[in-house]
């Protein structure tokens, strides 16, 4: 499990510095940063975020269409890389693997 988690943290932390490297070409390119919050990400992997929403209580789905919409990718992924790698230290702690 030690492993997994690691694996998934570093995992996270490429895609976080791809996400960056694409926006940074766009940059240069187009002179405009291009913003890639995590709905347009899960929309376009297609997952339908509207089912999703509205299955939840009235509270809990303007939290969630907020946080998705203003949250970018590349923040998003750099935090649940570094979630993994606690949770890695956690494990190794806990269970001493």
């Amino acid at each position: 499990m030690h492993t997994l988690f690691k694996s998934s943290g570093l995992i996270s932390w490429i895609a976080c510095l791809l996400t960056l490297a694409y926006q940074g070409v766009s940059w240069v390119l187009t002179a405009s940063w291009p913003t890639i919050t995590m709905m347009d990400t899960l929309s376009r992997i297609g997952i339908d975020l509207t089912s999703l929403i509205q299955s939840l209580p009235l509270e809990y789905a303007v939290k969630t269409a907020y946080v998705l919409s203003t949250t970018e990718l590349a923040i998003a992924l750099w935090w649940l890389g570094a979630a993994f790698f606690a949770l890695a230290l956690v494990n190794k702690v806990v269970f001493k693997n």
